[in-house]
């Protein structure tokens, strides 16, 4: 399933995903899940799920979560995981390594 036009927040942990995608997007779980505060300080329980993501022809591992109301938004740690960083001047996705090298020291 491609996604375009999707929020990239780096204030954001967690890739954040409508439940009624999750089966189509490949995600697995549940995993336990985590209370998130969202951008009007509202807490709520979510629910989260493992899923592959892929940005700029790169896939990775990365945690996602759902929960009522919740619209698609890339979290930092799937920019992390890919390897990418947001330009905050330009807007633009940039690679941080090698595309699809992962660090492990």
């Amino acid at each position: 399933m491609e996604l375009k036009g999707v929020l990239i927040d780096t204030g954001t942990t967690y890739t954040v995903l409508p439940e009624d995608i999750l089966g189509e997007v490949g995600a697995w779980g549940p995993m336990p899940g985590v209370e998130v505060e969202l951008g009007n300080g509202e807490k709520v329980r979510a629910k989260a799920y493992g899923v592959a993501i892929k940005i700029e022809g790169v896939e990775a591992p990365s945690i996602s979560i759902t929960f009522k109301g919740a619209k698609t938004v890339i979290g930092v740690e799937t920019l992390e995981s890919i390897g990418l960083k947001l330009d905050p001047t330009m807007g633009n996705l940039e690679f941080t390594r090698p595309k699809g090298m992962a660090y492990f020291y």
